[in-house]
């Protein structure tokens, strides 16, 4: 049950900064989104989901690059 609700609650930063937009100039934008709401005051959950957001965005990457060299043109 607890994996469960790990997985989850797992690398939630990185699809909402994908999803609410803000974040489309940056990379890794799921552990900045994390690390700006853990700052603000949300909890700790955001410092928890950080290590899970590295991860999903470093699989992201090679999506990210494309999307912000195709935006720079």
């Amino acid at each position: 049950m607890l994996m469960m609700i790990v997985s989850i609650l797992t690398a939630c930063g990185s699809f909402a900064s994908r999803f609410e937009g803000g974040n489309s100039e940056v990379y890794y934008p799921g552990v900045k989104y994390s690390m700006e709401k853990a700052r603000s005051g949300y909890g700790g959950f955001y410092y928890f989901d950080v290590p899970f957001s590295f991860v999903f965005d470093t699989v992201m990457l090679p999506v990210d690059a494309i999307r912000i060299g195709t935006n720079n043109l």
